[in-house]
């Protein structure tokens, strides 16, 4: 997902956390695939990677299903400034009906108008 400028502060960082999160948790992976892409993806279609991984992260929780309430603010935190292109991480957590939590990533590259969110990775939260 291209981003502005504009969108590079830790608020509008953490409302793109929430996006990912709350498409993840109303199981609209579709428009989570095609808002965000998934970096993991390799050789799949992004949507199919992100249930796969999804439902390995749940059967490593040991649950069945996250839960859409009691979600803490995500984290939002910069990179140094470095080669990689690397600019910031945002990291929210799900809970799941166990008490378990599913950790769902979004990395942003790029600084200015080459700014570019994307699903990093969806996992069990250990």
């Amino acid at each position: 997902m291209q981003l502005s400028a504009q969108e590079l502060d830790a608020v509008s960082l953490a409302k793109l956390g929430d996006e990912a999160r709350m498409l993840l948790c109303a199981g609209d992976i579709d428009t989570l695939a095609t808002r965000f892409g998934y970096a993991l993806a390799y050789d799949r279609h992004p949507a199919d990677a992100i249930r796969e991984e999804l439902a390995s992260s749940l059967a490593e929780a040991g649950a069945s299903r996250l839960i859409a309430t009691g979600w803490q603010p995500p984290r939002v935190g910069y990179f140094k400034q470095n080669d990689t292109g690397l600019f910031a991480l945002v990291e929210s957590l799900v809970p799941t009906e166990n008490g378990a939590s599913i950790l769902v990533e979004v990395i942003v590259a790029g600084s200015g108008t080459n700014a570019h969110a994307t699903l990093e990775q969806v996992s069990a939260a250990v």
